[in-house]
């Protein structure tokens, strides 16, 4: 018998699509809630948007078991794969792109070339 999947699990999809719906409505029926979180930031750092990053990013990170981190790294050949594919391919595969679609636009490239 296969596991079921966890009902916020099962549903994820909807879960993203309806932030995105509240997002869109927030902004459109509070126009003004943008100067709001503006003010709660610190410097360049948004302090809503960082607690949300961090509540967003923990329970992935709590469920990895970090005993058999040491394991993941003895196959030498995966890892080089990998770094070559992360570091070289893909950097040089944005960088492509960034040329192709936003030449004239050198922020959105620096970007796209970043991700």
């Amino acid at each position: 018998m296969q596991p079921k999947l966890k009902f916020l699990d099962r549903y994820l999809t909807l879960w993203i699509f309806l932030a995105m719906a509240f997002g869109v409505g927030l902004g459109y029926f509070f126009p003004n809630i943008s100067n709001v979180t503006d003010s709660l930031s610190v410097g360049t750092i948004n302090i809503p948007l960082a607690i949300g990053l961090i509540l967003m990013m923990y329970p992935p990170l709590a469920k990895v078991d970090y005993t058999v981190l040491p394991k993941a790294f003895k196959d030498k050949k995966v890892i080089g794969i990998s770094l070559f594919l992360n570091w070289v391919i893909g950097t040089v595969m944005m960088f492509g792109l960034a040329v192709l679609f936003l030449r004239n636009e050198p922020d959105y490239m620096t970007g796209l070339i970043l991700i």
